[in-house]
């Protein structure tokens, strides 16, 4: 059996030393549907108005997943509300939802494939790198000089429309990024200084010990390349940097441990290279055929349904304050669903509620506010299994080790994949209601209306 590197060596690995500073471009949990339609509103959403809230959206992947999830028939109007305080991700968000609302490129296929690689490749073809400015520059002419505002409204077709509220700061960054003249070499050098760092060997390796033998192909051609493409498909003609990856000095945003891949679900993957006669072993390839796929069927979507569009780029705790601002003098705007990602890991979960619960709309019985914790082991001894009873910590841990299909005679499982694994054998609704309820969770959702 192959082992990391750090498993070979007396050293401790360097991915349990702390992570760096980062940027959140890419989503790292799946994409998930914010409505899932068949368990709440059913058939009756087919004409009903909504109203959705991505209030720490990060990328785009939910709105893309919950918008792909609603009937086809679906004629209602849907307002997206969008709000992410990254710099870097408001100008993508405004940038990549531009191009994917353009009705005027008659070739869905060639617009998906366009805004794919804007979105996760590192260098684009020259067409590509012409289109993205093209959009970069239309948004750049709603700037007004030094305004500490940032404020744009695109028609995009009868009955539908999108506007940003953004602060200054982004139509600054949004100027440097469309004026950098760095060259893809260099740009590519700061990429596989990042990527490929020796000094980040650990972390490289972390990530193919989840993977299987013959993934790690092309995973290892994703780092080497930075474009995502089946095997086999040439990447010569990518000799433009995407600027949207990259600060306006051409430095990369990302870090190794960031993937394409984490922001899809595996098993959704799996049924697109089923149903497409895709290879099993180019996982990359699939999965590029994956989010292909998801980007068309927004985009036709898009083109036929009804809607409005709204990013913002604020503190999610002032975001309700804009939103009251926006509709002065009209009637408040309440959402169908709200979703703040993990959030709730830096601001109090009751605190969240008690400012966002208001928001919901009462009309609607399955109008929900979303959140999760990602960091909950962190917060609470008894949700990992160090603070575990030796009974019950043993427990777990051979249940891990029987899934993970160790036998008496094989070869044991690697130590990343039983450290990784044992989470999976824990029952943490009980630490996490406790969490709540020491957080005043049921005291807030009781008072917010």
């Amino acid at each position: 059996m192959i082992k990391d590197d750090w498993e070979t060596m007396p050293r401790f690995p360097i991915m349990m030393r702390g992570v760096p500073n980062r940027n959140y471009l890419w989503g790292n949990i799946a994409a998930f549907d914010l409505l899932n339609v068949p368990m709440n509103e059913g058939k009756n959403i087919k004409s009903r108005d909504l109203n959705l809230c991505f209030a720490a959206s990060g990328d785009l992947r939910n709105v893309i997943k919950t918008l792909n999830a609603l009937p086809e028939d679906y004629n209602g109007r849907c307002t997206l509300v969008i709000n992410d305080l990254n710099l870097h991700v408001a100008i993508r968000n405004v940038v990549l939802l531009s191009m994917m609302l353009d009705t005027a490129i008659p070739s869905v296929e060639l617009l998906a494939e366009v805004v794919l690689h804007a979105w996760y490749s590192a260098s684009l073809t020259t067409a590509q790198f012409d289109f993205v400015e093209k959009w970069m520059g239309r948004i750049e002419q709603h700037i007004e000089g030094n305004s500490p505002l940032f404020h744009g409204e695109l028609k995009l077709k009868p009955g539908s429309s999108m506007e940003w509220w953004y602060p200054g700061a982004v139509a600054d960054l949004h100027r440097d990024i469309k004026a950098a003249t760095y060259s893809k070499s260099s740009s590519e050098a700061d990429r596989r200084r990042m990527m490929l760092s020796n000094k980040r060997l650990d972390h490289r390796e972390r990530y193919f010990t989840d993977l299987r033998p013959r993934h790690r192909v092309g995973y290892s051609r994703w780092l080497e390349t930075g474009v995502v493409l089946p095997l086999g498909q040439p990447v010569d003609t990518f000799n433009k940097p995407n600027k949207l990856l990259f600060t306006p000095e051409g430095q990369w945003l990302l870090v190794d441990h960031d993937s394409p891949h984490l922001g899809w679900d595996a098993l959704n993957v799996e049924e697109t290279r089923k149903k497409m006669g895709l290879p099993d072993e180019d996982y990359f390839g699939s999965l590029f055929f994956h989010i292909k796929q998801e980007f068309m069927s927004f985009i036709l979507r898009a083109r036929r349904f009804k809607l409005s569009v709204v990013l913002y780029s604020v503190d999610i705790n002032y975001l309700p304050v804009f939103l009251d601002i926006r509709s002065f003098g009209t009637q408040k705007r309440f959402f169908d669903r709200i979703e703040v990602s993990n959030v709730m890991d830096t601001v109090p979960p009751a605190a969240i509620i008690s400012a966002w619960g208001p928001r919901l709309n009462r009309k609607n019985p399955n109008s929900a506010l979303l959140m999760y914790s990602m960091n909950l082991a962190r917060k609470r001894k008894d949700a990992n299994l160090e603070g575990q009873p030796l009974k019950t910590s043993k427990k777990i841990f051979e249940d891990c080790l029987s899934f993970l299909g160790r036998t008496k005679g094989s070869k044991p499982p690697s130590i990343h994949s039983i450290m990784t694994g044992t989470e999976a054998f824990m029952d943490t609704r009980p630490p996490f209601m406790a969490y709540l309820r020491e957080e005043g969770v049921p005291e807030a959702c009781k008072t917010a209306k």
